[in-house]
This record gives structure tokens, C-alpha cells and sequence, in this order.
């Protein structure tokens, strides 16, 4: 959920066509334009310190920005304001999936804001060597959901210094709610994940241990199946960046986006998507309303009774450019290969 530095330089050598992009933070990026001139979304921000380093066709085309909006105000009328009753917060199960804190409605109409306090009691931050990098979510009592290109170029020595945070707020003190922080033993991530096109963004994290469940902390609901969900309105939430470039925010942040067709997705895209928008993938955003740096990995989901993950963060171009949606790894075509990882 980091930014990229600001690049100072862009050297584009012609031999094998190499850009290669400096950093005032002494970090150097490399990447391979692939034939066709189908470049891959460029990598918002850089690896947390001590990853491996990456080689050039294997570039980390992570995502995209929770970004705000003026909330609409309506007219000011001089008719008397009818008195409502009140809606009460729903009492939830502790160990129920896909039940949120607070109300359980997706009814407010958000440009990216802060999230209330365990407001979404399955959200994950995921840190290396104390740095937040990505997001997930917690489908189980020991396992995270999250993206493949988060973790594709890790060694044991990265993942032994994994840790992700559950329950968590504000991400830059530990002093406002209690949190939980787990050490990662294990990384599965799909075998058929292509870092240029980005194919099969999925990946799983199993914890050194199984969390008890509690209002704080319980997991999401998968998807029961294939659905529709063109024209639905999706939440994303993560730690990314507020803008394309913008500062990372401490406090967990929530945007409501409309879902596209695939064939709108094509469409839009057209050449500008490096292997193309296939079934698998999913299409979610319009203008100023985005997931954007360090939120790669978190969840897009839907509420239909109860909330449920549809999407994983995986890629774009730009941060809420309208012509340009996010795209999403899609769960339910996932849904064999999450269960057979889980045993």
C-alpha cells in the first residue's frame, strides 16, 4: 500500500528494449518492454525493502487508489423533515461469515472515506520486515486470500519475515484497537500466475496459527457459485494510495464501485491490456472511484444477504481513470483450486 518514489529517470536502451527507472531512494526497477509494445500496467510502487529483486519480464503490476468524492448534499426545502426511527446496528454471529459491523446495508454513496472501526472484520494487511505492501482477507480461521503477484518473487527468507495484521485500523499505531498479528508459514500461490499478463492473480497464505473469532476478527464469505454480477455495486477496502502517486493513508479506507460486463471491460481496454481481459478476470471502478497502490490482494465484494468476495485486487492502469476500470482476479472461477489449497 506504499507508493512508488519519485522517478528521476527513464533510460530506454534500445538493444533489447530495457527501461530502466531510479529512485531517490537508490531503488532501480527494471522492465522489459514485451513485443507488440504491450506494456504491462507499470508498478505503482516498489518492493518492501529485502525482497528478491526482480528480473525484467517479471514486473509487479500492483494496484490502484480509494480515492475521494464531495458527498452529495440535496436541496435545501422548507418542508417539515419527517421523523424515522432509527436503524439499529444487526447483531451478528461471531463465527458467521460475510457479517460486517455496524449496518449491513451498502446504501451510502462513497468516493473512498474512512471505514468505521472493525467495520470489515475479514480485512488483512500484509507486511514484510514491518513495511505494509499488500492487502488480503481471511476466508477461514488460518487462511488469507490475496493476489499472486504480492508474493511471486518471494524467498523462504521473505516469507520468514512475512507478518499480516487482522483487525487492525489504523495501520500506523498500535495504540487505538487491538489488533492481531500472525507469522506466515506457508505461500501457495497458482502455478498457472503469469506476472506479464497477469493470469491467474491468486494466491494463499496459511498463518503459524488458527485466530479465534470474534467481532473484531471472523472471515468473508466465498462465492457459492457463478453468478452475474454486471451492473451490481461492489466495496473494495484496503491501506492504498488515496491517489495515482498519492500518499498512503493510515486508516483503513472503503469506495463503492460499479461492476462491468467483460465485454465493456474488452472494449475499453482493448490493446492497452497486456494478455487481454479473459474469463477469469473481473472489471470493477469509474472515474475517481478506484483501488490504487498497496491495495493489491484486498477484496471486491458484494452484498447479497451477506458480504461475499468476488474479486482480488490485481491490476490496472492508472488510479481511477474513468476509461480505464480496475481489474480483479474472479473468485468463483478459483473456487476448486482456494478449496484443494485449504486441506
Amino acid at each position: 500500500m506504499t507508493k512508488i518514489d519519485i522517478i528521476l529517470q527513464v533510460l530506454i536502451g534500445p538493444p533489447n528494449n530495457l527501461i530502466i527507472l531510479s529512485s531517490q531512494t537508490g531503488h532501480h526497477h527494471y522492465l522489459l518492454i514485451p513485443p507488440h509494445h504491450t506494456i504491462p500496467p507499470l508498478p505503482t510502487h516498489p518492493p518492501s525493502p529485502g525482497f528478491p529483486a526482480q528480473s525484467p519480464a517479471a514486473t509487479k503490476p500492483t494496484k490502484k487508489p480509494l480515492t475521494t468524492k464531495p458527498t452529495f448534499r440535496p436541496p435545501i426545502t422548507t418542508k417539515p423533515p419527517v421523523i424515522s426511527p432509527v436503524p439499529q446496528p444487526s447483531p451478528v454471529a461471531s463465527g458467521s461469515c460475510g457479517a460486517k459491523n455496524g449496518y449491513q446495508d451498502q446504501e451510502r454513496i462513497v468516493g473512498g472515506h474512512n471505514a468505521d472501526v472493525n467495520e470489515w472484520p475479514w480485512i488483512a494487511a500484509l507486511f514484510n520486515g514491518g513495511r505494509q505492501f499488500c492487502g488480503g482477507s481471511l476466508i477461514d480461521n488460518i487462511h488469507i486470500l490475496s493476489a499472486a503477484h504480492c508474493v511471486a518473487h518471494m524467498s523462504s527468507w521473505d516469507v520468514a519475515r512475512l507478518t499480516v495484521r487482522l483487525g487492525d485500523h489504523n495501520i500506523r499505531t498500535n495504540s487505538e484497537i487491538k489488533h492481531i498479528e500472525k507469522r506466515v508459514k506457508r505461500v501457495v500461490r497458482h502455478r498457472g500466475f503469469d506476472p506479464r499478463t497477469l493470469y491467474n492473480d491468486i494466491a494463499i497464505l496459511t498463518l503459524d496459527s488458527a485466530v479465534d473469532f470474534s467481532k473484531q476478527v471472523r472471515p468473508v464469505c466465498l462465492p457459492s457459485g457463478s453468478g452475474g454480477h454486471t451492473g451490481k455495486t461492489g466495496t473494495v477496502i484496503g491501506w492504498g494510495s488515496l491517489r495515482e502517486s498519492g500518499p498512503q493513508p493510515a486508516i483503513l479506507q472503503e469506495v463503492n464501485i460499479p461492476i462491468w460486463s467483460n465485454r465493456d471491460c474488452k472494449l475499453k481496454y482493448g490493446p492497452a491490456a497486456p494478455g487481454g481481459i479473459v474469463d477469469h478476470m473481473l472489471c470493477a471502478g469509474q472515474a475517481n472511484r478506484d483501488s490504487c497502490s498497496g491495495d493489491s490482494g484486498g477484496p471486491l465484494m458484494i452484498n447479497n444477504g451477506k458480504w461475499t468476495q468476488i474479486g482480488i485486487v490485481s491490476w490496472g492502469i492508472g488510479c481511477g481513470k474513468g476509461q480505464y476500470p480496475g481489474v480483479y482476479t474472479r473468485v468463483e472461477h478459483f473456487l476448486p483450486w482456494i478449496y484443494k489449497n485449504l486441506k
